[in-house]
């Protein structure tokens, strides 16, 4: 049997900038958990204009023990250039799926809290596996980069894709909307990084049903009430862990957000706001009070993707 052809890489010496979206989770339920251990969701996700930067390079040409074929750098001393990185990740698996000898840099500009389950990490391996395709001339397809977004890690298949979208399974399957919601948040983080797999254990420990599946497919574009659409499965798991994120979303409350909620597996948490204004101004107060916050625009569609 013939090996598959592999599309002939033009790849010169060139670089390209990206901003990285963050996300929120408008909605998260589990569903279920697979026999090797992998939690199945059912969730409204959406870009967010909250963003880390990236820029990334390409050389065709051979490379050797001193010069890895993937080179990162970041500002973060939190997010190591190494194989530990999701972006390292990803841009090691495009060379090896596109099969020719090739460098990679990376350099990230990270400003995406690291921790906060606002996604930073899978929007920079996606942010990466995008670039790579368009530097060398798009010789994989979207249902070939989505695979690979697969095999780097949950999250990443959404960032691929870009856009709102219900996303299910372990998160490789991804639906986009046709009709994405237009919201005006504040972000607010207490600086304490929680662990994924620790905040998926305690649910695990304090669950005895499934959870039922959820009207988030018809609920995502609804402008309230928001005590309604806003839920997150995870949320009462992650706040007995650190219950600091009940304290955030209270003080969002307070600041007059219409509905608050806990994005992902934590700790960030996010208020809709009904004006720009009062977003920013929120925001600002936060800040003068120790908090982490951020006034942010849902959006259509990730800068990574339509740039």
């Amino acid at each position: 049997m013939s090996s598959p052809q592999i599309p002939s890489l033009n790849c010169p010496r060139s670089t390209v900038r990206l901003l990285s979206p963050a996300k929120v989770n408008l909605s998260l339920r589990i569903v279920g958990r697979r026999p090797d251990g992998y939690h199945l969701i059912d969730s409204i996700t959406v870009p967010i204009s909250l963003y880390d930067e990236l820029v990334v390079g390409t050389t065709l040409g051979a490379t050797d023990s001193q010069n890895p074929a993937v080179r990162m750098t970041s500002n973060a001393d939190a997010a190591p250039g190494g194989p530990t990185n999701l972006a390292y990740r990803a841009a090691a698996a495009f060379v090896a799926a596109v099969g020719r000898i090739m460098t990679v840099s990376i350099d990230l500009d990270k400003r995406i809290p690291i921790g906060s389950g606002l996604g930073g990490g899978s929007s920079d391996a996606a942010t990466v596996l995008l670039a790579l395709n368009r530097l060398c001339g798009r010789p994989l397809a979207l249902p070939r980069l989505l695979e690979l977004a697969t095999a780097v890690g949950a999250d990443v298949p959404f960032f691929v894709q870009g856009r709102a979208a219900r996303v299910r399974g372990i998160g490789e399957r991804v639906a986009p909307l046709v009709d994405p919601c237009d919201l005006v948040l504040v972000v607010c983080w207490d600086r304490r990084p929680l662990s994924t797999q620790a905040v998926y254990a305690g649910f695990d420990a304090s669950l005895t049903t499934v959870q039922p599946l959820s009207n988030i497919a018809t609920s995502a574009g609804s402008r309230g009430p928001y005590s309604e659409v806003l839920v997150n499965d995870l949320e009462a798991a992650a706040a007995r862990i650190h219950p600091g994120i009940l304290a955030v979303k209270a003080r969002l409350l307070d600041h007059g957000a219409m509905g608050a909620l806990m994005s992902g597996s934590g700790s960030a948490v996010f208020g809709v706001w009904p004006d720009w204004e009062g977003a920013r101004a929120t925001a600002e107060r936060l800040r003068t009070e120790g908090l982490w916050a951020e006034a942010v625009r849902t959006l259509a569609v990730s800068p990574a993707v339509s740039e």
